[in-house]
């Protein structure tokens, strides 16, 4: 699997309901911290804006900020991130 697809399918799981957004702020994360792998530069910068949303994400309503992402916002911003690398 390269690195791209690896990316699809984690984005794709969580488009499609089989991961909670705070799920895929965990996954995401995570991957995208550890890549190890050079990424296309289309693909990177496609992914590096979705990390930038995925970083403003806040899982609480009550700490939540005008700056701050919540679920749908994040979920928008996955689905344009997916459309990018497909």
């Amino acid at each position: 699997m390269s690195a791209t697809e690896k990316y699809i399918l984690l984005i794709t799981q969580f488009v499609t309901g089989k991961l909670t957004a705070p799920q895929f702020e965990v996954g995401y994360l995570d991957i995208f911290k550890n890549e190890s792998e050079m990424l296309p530069q289309t693909s990177y910068d496609a992914l590096n804006e979705l990390f930038l949303d995925v970083d403003a994400y806040c899982n609480d309503p009550g700490l939540r900020d005008e700056e701050d992402l919540d679920d749908f916002e994040l979920l928008e911003s996955a689905k344009k991130a997916l459309a990018k690398l497909v």
